[in-house]
C-alpha cells in the first residue's frame, strides 16, 4: 500500500516488507533506532507494563471483527507469564488492551496496514488532549443537528481524505475516530484507492468523544511501538525486537459471497494472502516465536494450518442487515504450542 499524503510534524512510522527490511537496532535508551531503508523506526517496544493495572483500557475504535467478545476464551489459550507481544493486524486492538489491562505485557509491538489506524493509535498516545478537543468540536457540530444535516456532515467529513486534502496527523485521527463511531455498523471499510466509503448509520446519540476510554487506551499504548508494516515482515520484526508471543487475527476467509467484509485496507484479503500468512507463521514457528491465529472455519483455512493445534470456538455475527441473522458463529484458533 502506498503512503498517503498527510503533512505533519510526527511522520506515520512504517516498517518495508520482508524483502527490504535490514534488521532493526533496537536500543535500550537515547534516541530511535534506525533503518537505512526506512528512515526513523520507533523504539522497540521497551516499556515495562506496570502490573497490576488499576483503570483497565478498552478499544477506542469500533471494529468488525473485534475480539472483545470472544476474549474470555481466547485469553485462557495464550501462554502463561508476561509476554514480549507483536499483534500484525492491530484494528482496534481488543486483545492488546486486555493484555495490557491484565498486566501480562512486558512489550507490545502493534501493527496494521491501514495508516489511518496506525496514526489514530500514535496520536492518542502522544497527544490525547489535542485529540479529545478536536472530538468536541465535530460533536458540537453533528449531534445537535437534524438527521439531514448530519449526513451531510458526515459526508463532508468522508470526502476529506488525508491523500485528497492535507491534514495534520491530530485532524486525521480524529476523522476516523468521528467517521468509526457515525458510520454504518462501524464498519472500517476502503476501496481499492484507499478511500474510506462506508456509508452514514443515523444513530440517534452516538458517544463522539469517550474521553475516559480515550485517556485509558492511551495509558496502554504508551506502552507499545506502534507502526504500519505488512504482516510478511512479521518474522523479521520478531526476531529484531525479541518477541516471544505474536497474536494474528486477520481478515477472515469468507465462508461465503456475502461475509467478504474484508477490504479494510484497499482491496480483498485474498486466497493468496492467506496462503502467505499460513507461510509466515511458519517461518514464525522455526523462529521458535510462539503464535496464535483466528480466522474463519472452513476446510480452505483447516487445510492451511494442517499439523498445529486447531480449535473451535463461537464467536457472535455483528454484521448482518437484518438483527435476526446477527446468532453465532464458528471460528478455529490456531496455535503453534
Amino acid at each position: 500500500m502506498s503512503s498517503p499524503n498527510v503533512r505533519s510534524s510526527q511522520p506515520i512510522p512504517q516498517f518495508a516488507s520482508t524483502r527490504a527490511l535490514p534488521p532493526l537496532r533496537v536500543l535500550d535508551g537515547g534516541g530511535p533506532a534506525t533503518n537505512r531503508v526506512t528512515g526513523p523506526v520507533p523504539r522497540a517496544g521497551l516499556h515495562i507494563v506496570p502490573q497490576p493495572v488499576a483503570e483497565p483500557a478498552q478499544p477506542f475504535l469500533k471494529w468488525v471483527g473485534g475480539k472483545r467478545r470472544l476474549l474470555d476464551q481466547l485469553v485462557p489459550l495464550l501462554p502463561t507469564g508476561r509476554l514480549r507481544y507483536a499483534e500484525p493486524f492491530l484494528g482496534g486492538g481488543a486483545m492488546f488492551f486486555r493484555l495490557w489491562s491484565l498486566g501480562r505485557l512486558e512489550s507490545a509491538l502493534l501493527t496494521d496496514a491501514s495508516a489511518d489506524v496506525v496514526n489514530a493509535c500514535n496520536v492518542l498516545r502522544d497527544d490525547v488532549d489535542a485529540l479529545v478537543g478536536r472530538l468536541r468540536a465535530h460533536a458540537h457540530a453533528y449531534l445537535p443537528a437534524d438527521a439531514d444535516a448530519r449526513a451531510a456532515y458526515f459526508y463532508a467529513v468522508r470526502d476529506r481524505h488525508p491523500s485528497l486534502v492535507p491534514m495534520d496527523a491530530v485532524e486525521r485521527a480524529a476523522r476516523m475516530v468521528f467517521l468509526n463511531r457515525t458510520c454504518f455498523n462501524g464498519l472500517w471499510r476502503e476501496n481499492r484507492r484507499g478511500l474510506f466509503n462506508a456509508p452514514h448509520g443515523r444513530y440517534d446519540a452516538p458517544t463522539l468523544c469517550p474521553e475516559d476510554r480515550l485517556r485509558a487506551a492511551a495509558r496502554a499504548l504508551d506502552a507499545a511501538t506502534v507502526a504500519r508494516a505488512d504482516f510478511r515482515s512479521l518474522p523479521n520484526l520478531c526476531r529484531a525486537h525479541g518477541v516471544t508471543f505474536a497474536y494474528l487475527d486477520p481478515p477472515y476467509h469468507p465462508v461465503s459471497v456475502t461475509s467478504a467484509f474484508n477490504a479494510y485496507s484497499g482491496g480483498a484479503f485474498a486466497a493468496t494472502a492467506q496462503a502467505e500468512l499460513a507461510d509466515t507463521c511458519r517461518a514464525l514457528d522455526r523462529a521458535g516465536v510462539r503464535w496464535m491465529l483466528s480466522n474463519s472455519d472452513c476446510d480452505f483455512v483447516r487445510g492451511l494450518y494442517r499439523g498445529f493445534d486447531i480449535r473451535t470456538v463461537q464467536a457472535a455475527r455483528a454484521v448482518n442487515c437484518k438483527g435476526d441473522r446477527r446468532g453465532t458463529v464458528a471460528e478455529v484458533v490456531v496455535r503453534n504450542y
